[in-house]
C-alpha cells in the first residue's frame, strides 16, 4: 500500500513539474526567454509561487532543467540511432551532424531561444556550462569508443569528442548571434573536417581489424 501511494505521489510531482515546463515552453514561444516570468508560469499553470518554488528555486534553474532535457534528447538521441543505424563511423557521424543541421538551421523560434540560453549559460556560470558541455562530450565519446578502431593512429575517442563538441557549438554561438551566418555551410564543413581528420583510411582500419582477429 505504501509502494502504491508513493508511486501516486510521484506521478502527481512529476505531471505537476511537466505542466510547469510546457507553461515554460508556450510563454517562451510567445514573449521570449526575457520576458517569461515566474508568476505568467505560475497563473498559466494554475499554481501558487509557493508550488513553484517547491519544484524550482529561480527562473534560471527551471530554464537549465529544460536546456539539459532539450540537449540530452537531441545528441543523445542522435547518436544511439547512428550507433544502431549504422556501422562506419563515417555514416555515424553524416548522421549526427545532419540532426545537429537540421535542428539549427530548420528549428523554430523556440528552439532558438532554448540554444540561445544553453550557450549562454555555458558562457555565464561554470557550474552550468561544465554540466551542458559534459552531457554533449558524454555522448560523443560514447560514439567515438564504439568506433575507436577507425580512428586515426594516436587520436583518443576523448579528445575527439571533445574537439568535436568545441566546433558544434562554436557553429551554434555564430549561427545564433549573425543572422548571415551560412550555419548549413558550415556543418557541411565540419563533417567533412571531422571525417578527413579524425578517421584513418579504410584500407588500414580493415588491415587492423583483420589483425586484430
Amino acid at each position: 500500500m505504501t509502494t502504491t501511494r508513493t508511486t501516486l505521489r510521484e506521478r502527481k510531482k512529476q505531471a505537476l513539474r511537466n505542466g510547469i515546463i510546457e507553461e515554460a515552453l508556450a510563454l517562451i514561444a510567445r514573449h521570449g526567454i526575457e520576458e517569461m516570468t515566474i508568476d505568467a508560469i505560475c497563473e498559466g499553470a494554475g499554481i501558487s509561487r509557493k508550488t513553484f518554488y517547491n519544484y524550482y528555486a529561480t527562473k534560471h534553474e527551471l530554464l537549465f532543467d529544460i536546456c539539459v532535457s532539450r540537449l540530452l534528447e537531441l545528441v543523445e538521441g542522435s547518436i544511439d540511432e547512428a550507433i544502431a543505424g549504422y556501422q562506419a563511423l563515417p555514416d555515424r557521424l553524416t548522421h549526427v551532424i545532419a540532426l545537429q543541421k537540421q535542428h539549427l538551421c530548420g528549428g523554430s523560434g523556440l528552439e532558438h531561444e532554448i540554444a540561445r540560453y544553453s550557450i549562454a549559460s555555458i558562457g555565464n556560470s561554470l557550474a552550468s556550462g561544465a554540466t551542458l558541455l559534459s552531457v554533449m562530450n558524454e555522448n560523443f565519446l560514447r560514439l567515438y569508443v564504439a568506433s575507436v578502431s577507425e580512428l586515426k593512429p594516436g587520436l583518443s575517442p576523448g579528445f575527439c569528442a571533445e574537439m568535436t563538441v568545441g566546433m558544434i557549438d562554436t557553429v551554434i554561438l555564430n549561427a545564433l548571434h549573425n543572422p548571415d551566418y551560412d550555419a548549413a555551410r558550415r556543418y557541411d564543413e565540419l563533417l567533412g573536417f571531422l571525417c578527413a581528420s579524425l578517421i584513418r583510411e579504410p584500407a588500414a582500419a580493415d588491415a587492423e581489424t583483420m589483425a586484430l582477429r
